[in-house]
């Protein structure tokens, strides 16, 4: 018994050894068969890198390559020169090519018109999502963090980088302190007509965002915000009932650098496209405790001014400016 034992443990491990290679066959002849070991269209390379002993020990290394490499291991077998049998190589690779072209593309199935929208549909999107808009911004303005921007005080987004005052509210937008811009990329400026416009150029960055971030900026043009209990109010007209201030945030007018707010004189008054309605802005609306007495204004048309020391002066909107001619 103890000499009949090692056979009797022995006997399982020998079946499941003969199964094994039973599976094995099988396989091969199934879905090993068609197993691909190395990419049908980069074989050329391949053979390259193989000396013609080596090409031979991998065709015998299994049926796949073997499928593979049956064409350039039997011309390898028969070759004259070198250069005729690389250019027989070159021919048959691209042949191979073709073949696995015309293979796949046989798979493929014309798309139903459903499938075609949803595509156009989807590539649309990732177009916009791709889409990119770039501008200027002068440096020392904002705190560069990873993947954003941060302003320090109330500075501008400019499509050049000349100074803001000499561009229109078209070439400019505005952004208050405290304000984070998310960013997709950050440079220097370098492009040739930029860099010669004036001394301060090298302290711009140039930027780029996602357009919806330009659009949001403006859709903000002809925004400003007034000290309500400073005006009387008539639906779409404000009237200055004191001297006060149109200001581009709400922030204290003394906290203010001068291009963020216009003087209002007592009696004018300030037409408008809607009422004025409340703060809702969350970045304005912690600031300060009197946020809740300032109304968010957009203004009908562009505002007249005439500038008197270093600051705006509201003098009209529009139509006005033939009364103020005759004055």
């Amino acid at each position: 018994q103890d000499v009949r034992a090692p056979s009797a443990l022995a006997a399982p491990s020998c079946n499941m050894a003969a199964a094994a290679g039973a599976g094995a066959a099988a396989g091969a002849a199934g879905p090993m068969a068609k197993l691909t070991i190395w990419p049908q269209e980069d074989m050329l390379r391949l053979v390259g890198l193989l000396q013609v002993s080596g090409l031979g020990a991998v065709v015998a290394s299994c049926t796949a390559m073997s499928r593979q490499l049956q064409v350039p291991a039997q011309a390898s077998g028969r070759r004259e020169d070198s250069a005729q049998y690389l250019q027989m190589l070159q021919a048959q690779q691209v042949l191979l090519s073709l073949e696995s072209a015309l293979s796949e593309a046989a798979g493929v199935t014309t798309p139903s018109a459903s499938s075609s929208a949803e595509a156009w549909k989807s590539l649309q999107t990732f177009e916009c999502s791709a889409m990119t808009a770039h501008g200027y911004c002068y440096g020392p303005d904002w705190e560069v963090k990873p993947g954003r921007l941060v302003s320090k005080k109330g500075t501008w987004f400019k499509t050049s980088t000349q100074f803001s005052w000499e561009l229109s509210d078209q070439q400019r937008l505005y952004l208050p302190t405290g304000i984070v811009v998310p960013i997709l990329q950050i440079g220097r400026v370098t492009a040739p007509t930029e860099l010669k416009r004036h001394d301060w150029v090298s302290q711009h960055i140039r930027v780029w965002v996602r357009p919806q971030i330009v659009k949001m900026l403006e859709a903000r043009c002809g925004t400003w915000f007034v000290y309500y209990p400073h005006f009387e109010d008539q639906g779409n007209v404000l009237i200055a009932i004191v001297d006060s201030w149109m200001k581009r945030t709400t922030q204290m007018s003394g906290e203010l650098e001068p291009f963020e707010m216009i003087y209002v004189p007592k009696g004018l008054p300030i037409h408008l496209v809607g009422e004025a309605v409340p703060v809702e802005e969350e970045w304005e609306r912690f600031r300060h405790q009197h946020v809740h007495l300032h109304r968010k204004i957009v203004l009908a048309s562009p505002p007249l001014t005439m500038k008197q020391d270093k600051y705006d002066i509201f003098v009209g909107q529009g139509n006005d400016r033939l009364v103020l001619a005759g004055r």
